[in-house]
């Protein structure tokens, strides 16, 4: 237990001192810029460095863990460096491009498989089951897997506590089914990675008083997502769709953002404010608290998605073994989350369309 509270603390107090001494480093770490962003749900600059408490967390997790002999929390860390590096670089400085981050990325699986030997080596799929039969074309795929689900990550970090909330969620399926198959080292890099989160989320979530930026996002989806292979590598019973179901929300939004901007016949990487979390927040707004409550609206907004989060997290837990289920599942998910979409939009966008009723000048509605 040691080892999880002394990164929930490193976490913490990192978080605090980033806070509490903002305004000597905001210009550098935050932007007044960035509330007019067009995909923003915040009102003030804030620090976008939260990353770095994470990190920190995991850091003295890993070193912990090293001690007792569990390596592989720390090695895969040392692989996330180049990635963490530019994401950290963008939060600074800002103008670093997509494709440059994602490429880092990339750079940082491919030291990975490089040094672990760990690689997708199934899709439990017919269809695609012969592609795994060939390594480079699996080692291509890992690298675009864990590539896309940290930038997923990054994607859906759009409101107070949702990115970390899910990070959170997502690393107990994996310690849960660390412990189904009985793997103590990924149950401890799981809470490890849990815990160094939610060090960071008690100052993110409600009031959003420092974000995670790309830095945190970038590690908090690399770290999940390279777990999630280690099981699939030395549990091979595990299903992959399982994992897909853990990871459904960021997967779900990006590849729905993804089909939204192809046809409106934009670039992916095309900033806008349809994710599914901005059109709870709007929703919010427009149905029950009204315009200027951004403040409310925002973490309530993280409250509402958050149980949709978590549905498919226990499902993929409670079917980790079973293929067929665990597809199923995934394609139910799926179909929900597209529905639920395209019904909160239309709702919306009928509310907004809905003429006011006008009132004589001497007469008030009460009248």
């Amino acid at each position: 237990m040691l080892i999880f509270w002394a990164s929930f603390f490193v976490s913490f107090l990192a978080c605090a001192a980033l806070v509490y001494t903002k305004k000597r480093h905001l210009k550098l770490t935050g932007s007044g810029q960035d509330t007019f962003a067009v995909q923003a749900s915040h009102t003030a600059p804030t620090p976008r460095i939260g990353g770095v408490a994470v990190m920190a967390g995991m850091l003295v997790g890993a070193g912990i863990a090293f001690l007792q002999g569990q390596p592989l929390y720390l090695i895969l860390l040392l692989t996330s460096l180049p990635m963490y590096a530019t994401g950290l670089a963008e939060d600074l400085f800002r103008h670093i491009s997509t494709r440059v981050r994602y490429a880092s990325t990339a750079l940082s699986a491919l030291l990975a498989v490089w040094i672990l030997g760990i690689w997708i080596t199934t899709a439990d799929s017919y269809v695609l089951e012969w592609l795994f039969y060939f390594m480079p074309a699996a080692i291509l795929v890992t690298l675009f897997v864990v590539a896309s689900y940290c930038h997923a990550f990054n994607l859906i970090d759009g409101l107070n506590g949702l990115a970390s909330g899910t990070g959170i969620l997502i690393a107990a399926g994996l310690a849960a089914i660390g412990a189904q198959i009985g793997h103590a080292e990924i149950i401890t890099m799981s809470v490890i990675t849990a815990v160094s989160i939610a060090g960071f989320f008690l100052f993110n979530y409600p009031f959003g008083r420092i974000f995670l930026g790309d830095g945190g996002a970038y590690i908090i989806g690399y770290m999940l997502t390279w777990t999630a292979l280690v099981i699939l590598h030395v549990a091979p019973e595990t299903s992959t769709w399982a994992m897909f179901l853990l990871f459904f929300w960021p997967l779900a939004d990006t590849l729905f953002a993804i089909y939204r901007r192809r046809r409106k016949g934009v670039s992916i990487d095309t900033a806008d404010r349809l994710h599914f979390h901005q059109l709870v927040l709007r929703g919010l707004e427009i149905f029950f608290l009204g315009r200027n409550k951004r403040t409310v609206a925002n973490p309530l907004a993280t409250s509402v998605i958050l149980p949709f989060v978590t549905a498919p997290v226990i499902a993929g837990v409670a079917f980790w073994d079973k293929p067929l289920i665990s597809f199923l599942a995934l394609a139910f998910f799926g179909v929900a989350f597209v529905a639920t979409y395209r019904l909160g939009l239309a709702a919306a966008q009928g509310r907004l369309r809905r003429p006011r009723r006008r009132w004589p000048r001497n007469m008030s509605p009460a009248e």
